[in-house]
């Protein structure tokens, strides 16, 4: 999975395995270790939810996108490239959350593309 975040925006690529993994298991994460304790990592996680909007929660060092179950369904049951939505956190405060399919990079080598889905540029 891929995770860039801008000020109160986050947004998620997932290839191929990850969107599979999603759909068969209702959730898929990202870890990253910055060192040998739990407390040392930080972890992404998209988890299919019984909540009719998008969620987030943050809990030590782990945030977890909450989607709903009929979108998630959609995302990976069909060609949908991705779906969006504002999260409102509370304070006047807003999360801006975008999930997409990744596609391989035309300009990238074929180790960096594994489990990306193909570009739709690529097709006549």
């Amino acid at each position: 999975m891929k995770i860039r975040i801008l000020g109160n925006s986050i947004r998620f690529r997932l290839r191929e395995p990850e969107v599979q993994q999603f759909q068969r298991s209702g959730n898929v994460t990202e870890t990253t270790t910055f060192g040998p304790e739990p407390t040392d990592q930080i972890k992404f996680v998209l988890e299919q939810s019984v909540e009719t909007e998008l969620a987030i929660n943050y809990n030590l060092g782990t945030t977890i996108i909450k989607v709903p179950k009929h979108l998630a369904e959609e995302w990976v049951g069909t060609n949908l490239v991705g779906f969006e939505g504002t999260v409102v956190t509370g304070k006047g405060q807003r999360i801006e959350l975008l999930v997409e399919k990744d596609f391989v990079c035309l300009d990238r080598p074929d180790e960096e593309n594994e489990g990306a889905y193909p570009h739709p540029k690529t097709v006549c």
